[in-house]
């Protein structure tokens, strides 16, 4: 997946707060970088666990889940959020 991809996904996938709010956790998410190679590894790792066929299918999304789900502050100084001022 191609980072326009991920952020699509994510976008897509974020229900906490406003749509501002959405974006802005979406974009401190990819400013950590290579968020292809973070999701690639994930991917990897879920497949890895897959019990049967379906899950195995289902890696890239259990990745790009949980690359959203386990994003909490305090954010990385890469975050635009920690430029805004």
């Amino acid at each position: 997946m191609t980072e326009d991809q991920i952020r699509e996904w994510l976008l897509g996938y974020a229900w906490l707060g406003t749509r501002e709010e959405r974006a802005a956790e979406v974009d401190c998410i990819i400013a950590q970088g290579d968020v292809e190679s973070i999701v690639d590894g994930l991917t990897e790792k879920f497949s890895g666990q897959a019990v049967d066929d379906a899950q195995a299918g289902q890696a890239s999304e259990f990745a790009l889940s949980s690359l959203y789900e386990c994003h909490e502050a305090p954010h990385l100084p890469t975050c635009p959020r920690n430029h805004s001022d």
